[in-house]
């Protein structure tokens, strides 16, 4: 019964809501952007769903993003959203809901028009920790992926979906010259 009830609340909440996430990054010092589509429906009475023998409950697959992925999108009874990573592994949490995956989408939107800086690495990570002034964004953030931001500088600081190998990435982006000056510092070490 717990299944039916989020199977059509998610219908009737977000059932045909579709939208674009726009997403920048730099690669040998150019700047590439590309969009994502997302698409919030389920197979209706074909939704394939599981039982979670480890945490108990529930979870169905739904459309989700539309991108080449070995995975499934994922919502479990209590809320959360979450992938199966290979197709057939065990529930994996992504994010706490669909309104915080969805709030995390529009913030990686928004700062899509901003400079991007290069990704991951211990470079980035380092410079992200030394990043004076930015406030953590509670709506938007997670235990595993959580964003920070300033007038001038954004920074999403995530974890890996690989349980064998967790690894943790981090995204920059500044939108003025002050911002391209702080980050650019960050980087130098100063």
């Amino acid at each position: 019964m717990e299944l039916i009830i989020r199977c059509e609340g998610f219908e009737q909440r977000f059932g045909g809501l579709r939208y674009q996430v726009r997403h920048s990054w730099t690669l040998d010092g150019g700047r590439y952007e590309t969009a994502y589509s997302w698409e919030y429906d389920h197979f209706g009475m074909r939704t394939r769903a599981w039982q979670d023998p480890a945490r108990g409950g529930w979870y169905f697959e739904w459309i989700g993003g539309h991108v080449s992925k070995p995975c499934r999108d994922l919502i479990r009874t209590d809320g959360s959203v979450g992938t199966d990573v290979n197709g057939s592994s065990p529930y994996l949490p992504v994010a706490p809901s669909i309104t915080r995956l969805i709030e995390s989408h529009a913030f990686t939107d928004a700062v899509s028009v901003w400079w991007p800086w290069p990704a991951g690495g211990s470079a980035a990570a380092s410079a992200a920790e030394v990043l004076d002034g930015l406030v953590h964004v509670p709506e938007d953030s997670w235990e595993s992926s959580r964003w920070r931001l300033s007038e001038s500088v954004a920074v999403f600081d995530s974890e890996s979906w690989d349980r064998e190998n967790p690894t943790r990435r981090v995204r920059i982006w500044s939108r003025d010259e002050a911002g391209h000056r702080q980050v650019q510092e960050a980087f130098e070490g100063r």
